[in-house]
């Protein structure tokens, strides 16, 4: 099954200018494989009551705004989109950002390219720590559930944990031929999984720095990696191994293959040959959704990977991808375009645009209850606030 919307952009300043008295800014609707048609859309103020009019293009019906959100309908597909502007933009690295980690607290850690990686206050924008021991750029960056403690992987094929609060570099885990790309974390931390552009999946004891398997190795390099569970359960003999007995492992390679294995089986349950490179991916109840570098966005089941439904409504490389609540996730893709998506039928015509970006990618995504963080190209970590998106889904 395919999804026939369109995707409706808008230019990426629009919140300053709905603030004008006398304000215009451009709309765009695009259905893949078509030409965009670029409208405009107008603010005027009423001089008798002082209120703010907006004067919509003739496809569009407007819906309503607030200080940080426009809602449209697109007439011509029924589409219903939420535009929502950055509660804040921070501006801490010098270079594009790589990825972005927030953890339940004000606390934020991010990498870009170079090789920093911070650790900031996202109500201050103070660096709190500056962690430097990698040899490039650092890939992938992320909060332990306990939020204290971070793991970094990045171009020297190497993954540091740090301490959040104090920058120290107790352990690294070293043992990947080529640059690590993504990291899973099993439950609170005791394991973790790294895949590498070696092609390789890694179990690593972190209290040993060791590595205590490959689950995976041999097809190419691998993109990106995603931990769920299973009701196959096994027991595990090595007890540095902890909870990955009812765990699965999927990955997504660029070669285009998702393969799903059971981690203390060492054994790979199936593979799936997708049409591209596999950038991003996670699992929502039992669903495994990838996203492509064609632009689709892959549903498959997580029990034999069979294909659910394909969204292919943009052709733009998808670069990262978030979990949000209530089967909803957030999609980054190479153009600057950031749209949260419902996985319940009742919203499929529903989109919300993260906006704020002038078309530059998305390079990660993190949510940590309350605000999603988006790690951009333009050197930008902007911040959504997660009450405004899930307003629109209700």
């Amino acid at each position: 099954m395919t999804n026939v919307m369109p995707v409706i952009s808008i230019q990426c300043d629009w919140i300053d200018m709905l603030r004008l008295s006398q304000g215009e800014f451009w709309i765009s609707s695009k259905y893949i494989g078509q030409n965009s048609t670029h409208e405009t859309i107008k603010t005027l103020v009423n001089k008798t009551d002082g209120k703010m009019h907006i004067r919509c293009p003739q496809n569009y019906q407007y819906i309503s705004h607030t200080n940080l959100s426009l809602v449209m309908k697109h007439i011509d597909s029924g589409l219903k989109v939420a535009f929502v502007a950055p509660t804040k933009t921070h501006n801490i690295h010098k270079n594009a950002v790589l990825s972005v980690s927030s953890g339940e607290n004000a606390m934020a850690a991010s990498s870009c390219e170079g090789d920093k990686l911070l650790v900031w206050d996202t109500r201050t924008d103070e660096v709190l720590l500056d962690l430097k021991g990698h040899g490039g750029p650092v890939y992938r960056c992320k909060f332990f559930p306990s939020n204290v403690v971070l793991i970094s992987a990045g171009a020297d094929g190497s993954s540091k944990i740090w301490s959040a609060e104090s920058g120290i570099n107790p352990v690294t885990l070293i043992g990947h031929k080529m640059s690590v790309c993504d990291i899973s974390i099993i439950d609170r931390g005791r394991n973790v999984i790294t895949v590498s552009k070696d092609g390789s999946a890694k179990l690593w004891d972190v209290g040993e720095s060791r590595n205590i398997a490959n689950i995976l190795e041999g097809h190419g390099p691998i993109n990106c990696c995603t931990i769920t569970s299973t009701s196959d359960t096994v027991m595990v003999a090595d007890d540095r191994e902890i909870g990955t007995g009812n765990k699965l492992l999927v990955v997504g390679c660029e070669s285009g293959l998702i393969i799903c294995a059971h981690v203390a089986k060492r054994e790979i349950i199936y593979q799936k040959q997708l049409d591209s490179a596999i950038n991003a991916c996670l699992v929502i109840d039992q669903t495994i959704i990838a996203g492509c570098s064609d632009g689709k966005i892959v549903y498959l089941n997580v029990q034999d990977g069979s294909i659910v439904k394909e969204l292919h409504e943009s052709a733009n490389p998808i670069m990262s991808m978030a979990t949000l609540a209530n089967q909803m996730f957030v999609v980054g893709r190479q153009d600057g375009t950031c749209t949260v998506y419902s996985m319940q039928e009742a919203h499929n015509a529903v989109r919300v645009q993260l906006t704020g970006s002038d078309c530059d990618g998305i390079r990660d995504i993190a949510f940590n209850g309350k605000w999603i963080l988006t790690a951009c190209r333009d050197r930008n970590i902007r911040k959504y606030d997660y009450n405004q998106i899930s307003v629109h889904y209700k």
